[in-house]
């Protein structure tokens, strides 16, 4: 069950910054919310865990230390993941400098994800929002400082242009994409480096800064998973398998799948039969 803590504040005066409300969450596996706009800015941080956060027909990746922009009446759509869900914090507000006050922190729409190592001090001023609940004017000016103190952490971290953002995500998009069209024909990663015309060790550098894993254990998956389909749908040999799947060595092969899955093919496509998977030629 998710157990979270949420505080909402109903005053809409017209001020320069002001807190709406503010939350902690420890979420479900899969949880998720939307697609959906909201009326506020809000800021999600995420504590540990991992998930998904897209915008703009764009999808980020994300996990511990990173956190996402929500603009009001932008159509966004966030989920956390199976395995590792997120446990995350929140602040919404409003106020006549937002604007002025997130491009100086270089965070929009068309940027909208940051990076910080100021875990702790992001979880204590959010918890201390919380304590500071009372609808009184002494609380009201600490939460209002509380939130000046939670976006002067943000301004920390300086972010990159939204150019070279964009650059990065063109080699990443463009690296996927070979590799769905060639995973089959047995290539490596200095064939997707030469196809993309940059240096091996930056196109390793992009996929661990975005996707969190080298483009070698990337590709891998990527073949173990399309062979464990043909294994559970098709009644393939495992040699053909191997072969479909870019591995010129079926011994090669059973040994990846061992590794990735803790059994070998000739298990996995048994159980996949025992569960009353249908195989097809």
């Amino acid at each position: 069950m998710e157990q979270a803590q949420v505080l909402t504040f109903l005053n809409n005066k017209d001020r320069d910054l002001l807190l709406q409300f503010c939350g902690y969450s420890t979420t479900e596996p899969l949880h998720s919310f939307g697609p959906a706009v909201r009326p506020h800015y809000i800021i999600h941080f995420i504590l540990n865990g991992k998930g998904i956060f897209q915008i703009r027909e764009k999808t980020y990746h994300l996990e511990t230390g990173q956190g996402f922009l929500i603009e009001p009446d932008e159509l966004t759509f966030y989920q956390s993941d199976a395995q590792e869900p997120w446990e995350y914090l929140w602040i919404g507000f409003n106020g006549k400098m937002i604007p002025e006050f997130l491009k100086q922190i270089g965070l929009s729409s068309a940027h909208p994800i940051f990076h910080c190592d100021k875990k702790k001090e992001l979880y204590w001023l959010v918890n201390d929002m919380l304590v500071h609940s009372k609808s009184n004017f002494s609380s009201d000016l600490r939460r209002t400082g509380l939130l000046y103190e939670f976006l002067s952490i943000l301004a920390l971290n300086p972010l990159e242009s939204d150019q070279q953002v964009d650059s990065e995500y063109m080699y990443i998009n463009q690296a996927i994409e070979y590799i769905k069209n060639n995973y089959w024909d047995g290539i490596h990663i200095y064939d997707i480096a030469k196809y993309l015309c940059i240096d091996r060790s930056y196109l390793y550098l992009l996929f661990h800064k975005y996707l969190r894993q080298s483009p070698q254990d990337y590709l891998a998956t990527f073949r173990l998973t399309k062979a464990s389909e043909l294994l559970s749908t098709t009644t393939l040999s495992i040699e053909s398998i191997s072969n479909s799947c870019g591995y010129g060595d079926p011994a090669t092969f059973s040994k990846a799948f061992k590794r990735w899955k803790s059994m070998s093919p000739s298990k996995y496509r048994k159980q996949k039969r025992a569960s009353g998977t249908v195989l097809s030629n």
